[in-house]
């Protein structure tokens, strides 16, 4: 890996990020469905509707000149970021890539102050949820989506009273014992 390097940028290279996002998710499922929903939906919003732009921080790895993985987060409110998007080439994985883009984003959000860090995963992205797992992500809730289908939600705390008082909500309660 150490011919890899990390860096944050305001846009990936095109059409090298297009067609690596294409590579990446080969494996899903093309729903011409979905894609009616989402430019209807699009279509239907009033241009000046639009949200503005959150902080965003977008973080390429490269061989070179060659992108080989991104991930793309954003602010979510005051207090959260969330991480929207990333892969990494597939023979590139299993190397340290995704863990290093990971801790880019952790250290980003923690030099400005946020307390959280969440993300969203399909159930069966084994490889994606362990690799945030070792680095102190906790499963923090399940959702379904008419989109993706059933997803695991992972937060990471930034603070260690906030880490306390998660460890305090989430033990078990037991019942007192009776004379």
């Amino acid at each position: 890996m150490s011919s890899i390097t990390f860096r944050i940028v305001d846009k990936f290279p095109e059409p090298a990020f297009s067609t690596l996002a294409e590579l990446v998710f080969t494996d899903y499922e093309v729903s011409e469905l979905l894609t009616d929903v989402a430019n209807a939906e699009a279509a239907a919003i009033p241009r000046s509707a639009k949200a503005p732009e959150a902080e965003s921080l977008r973080i390429g790895a490269f061989r070179g000149e060659s992108l080989i993985g991104w991930a793309i987060a954003r602010a979510e409110g005051s207090s959260h970021f969330d991480m929207i998007n990333s892969g990494v080439a597939p023979d590139e994985r299993r190397h340290g890539v995704y863990t290093e883009l990971v801790c880019m984003v952790i250290e980003h959000a923690r030099s400005r102050g946020y307390v959280a860090i969440r993300s969203r995963h399909a159930a069966n992205n084994n490889a994606v949820i362990v690799a945030k797992l070792k680095l102190g992500f906790l499963v923090s809730g399940f959702e379904y989506s008419e989109v993706y289908g059933p997803l695991v939600r992972l937060t990471l705390l930034l603070g260690e009273l906030r880490q306390s008082l998660y460890r305090s909500r989430s033990s078990p309660i037991r019942r007192a014992k009776r004379p």
